[in-house]
């Protein structure tokens, strides 16, 4: 009896751990509803119209067009130092110069030294002169005494010294005519000699080769200095360029007179110009070519300056967004959203120029009039419910 019972205890048992099995599937709480649309705060602002340019940014020098490190050309003491470091100075005026009162000395010692060649080819000449006339005399007594002698009118004697005259003659016209040639060859070589001094001399003044402003002194007056010691550094800082290095990706984009560049210093405009000059070749080590940019002559720039320089290799004017709020979704498509009754509406973009923080929108005629997402857009999917903090004017946008 009680074996009986005990089985019916844990047929129970077994009947209630099947029922406790069973009821959660009965019991079990009903599935939430699907997710609604979620609604996305965002700011709203329909395309801005502006100008658009493809920038190629780089930095550049400030140099000036015309510059010259002015140098010693001789050897000596520097006598004359009539400027300074910030002068102000016009073409042809004396600058330095070089041992002058020795340099002058050369010149004057020169000078007497050809006038007296001068006098010594005087001298020659008029020597020569008299050897001349003594030869003609001596012929006129030789052909005399040649026909005397044919008919025994002159003796032997006086035939043979009147020939001997006139070779002696002759003799003595040469000899002259040498000393002129030796005269006039004594002479050229003084007068170059003279030439070189008077050289000297003038190496020995540096004259300012066009209008500028000396910005480096590099010795003081008095000292003694070997040719090529350089003196002073003379700009014209009235005419300058800016010059940058740029990789040879770029060459065939800059053209010389044709590519705009705009110029900054410490993010402030600086004025705007022409590229001038791109070198005809590319360095084969560094990969880089060089332009130069004339600048205007009111420029607020100054030599030595380093600033930035934006190239304008493609401009045009149309409608753009916020880089930002263009996104790529799905096979690398460019895709805006656009509000459409309180509902984001996913839109297809074609970009053009990215110009700083904006993209040009290629296509932006087909939505004239649209409201785009410029901020919030990251979570948005097409659909969800948009909730507008502000609405924003397109010039502010800008």
């Amino acid at each position: 009896m009680k074996h009986r019972l005990t089985d019916w205890k844990m047929c129970s048992c077994c009947l209630l751990l099947a029922g406790l099995a069973l009821a959660p599937a009965g019991c079990a709480k009903k599935a939430p509803p699907a997710a609604k649309n979620k609604v996305v705060r965002v700011t709203l602002a329909k395309m801005p119209q502006m100008d658009f340019r493809q920038r190629i940014p780089v930095q550049g020098t400030v140099e000036p067009v015309e510059f010259a490190s002015l140098s010693s050309r001789t050897e000596g003491t520097l006598d004359i130092l009539n400027v300074d470091e910030g002068d102000v100075v016009k073409k042809g005026q004396l600058l330095f110069q070089i041992d002058r009162q020795n340099l002058e000395n050369e010149v004057s010692v020169a000078q007497r030294a050809l006038e007296v060649c001068k006098s010594e080819v005087n001298t020659a000449r008029i020597s020569l002169q008299l050897a001349q006339i003594k030869l003609k005399k001596a012929e006129i007594d030789y052909e005399r005494a040649k026909t005397l002698r044919k008919s025994n009118a002159v003796s032997q004697d006086n035939y043979e010294a009147a020939e001997l005259a006139a070779k002696e003659a002759q003799a003595e016209c040469a000899k002259s005519q040498s000393l002129l040639r030796i005269a006039e060859a004594l002479e050229a070589k003084q007068e170059t000699s003279l030439s070189i001094a008077r050289k000297n001399l003038a190496d020995s003044e540096i004259k300012a080769p066009f209008d500028g402003i000396i910005t480096e002194k590099f010795v003081e007056r008095g000292e003694f200095v070997k040719g090529g010691t350089q003196i002073i550094r003379l700009e014209n800082q009235k005419s300058l360029e800016v010059v940058c290095q740029i990789s040879a990706l770029h060459y065939n984009s800059i053209l010389p007179g044709k590519t705009r560049a705009v110029f900054a210093l410490d993010d402030m405009p600086a004025g705007e110009a022409i590229v001038s000059y791109r070198s005809p070749s590319v360095d084969p080590l560094s990969r880089t070519f060089k332009i130069k940019i004339l600048l205007p002559a009111d420029t607020s720039l100054v030599s030595g300056l380093m600033c930035s320089v934006d190239l304008l290799t493609r401009e045009s004017k149309g409608y753009g967004l916020p880089s930002d709020a263009i996104q790529i979704r799905g096979d690398n498509v460019q895709v805006a959203f656009a509000d459409k009754d309180g509902i984001a509406e996913q839109l297809e973009i074609k970009t053009g120029i990215v110009d700083g923080k904006f993209t040009e929108v290629l296509n932006a005629k087909d939505f004239a009039g649209r409201r785009f997402v410029v901020s919030g857009q990251t979570f948005i999917n097409p659909g969800d419910k948009l909730s507008v903090l502000r609405e924003l004017d397109s010039n502010v946008l800008k």
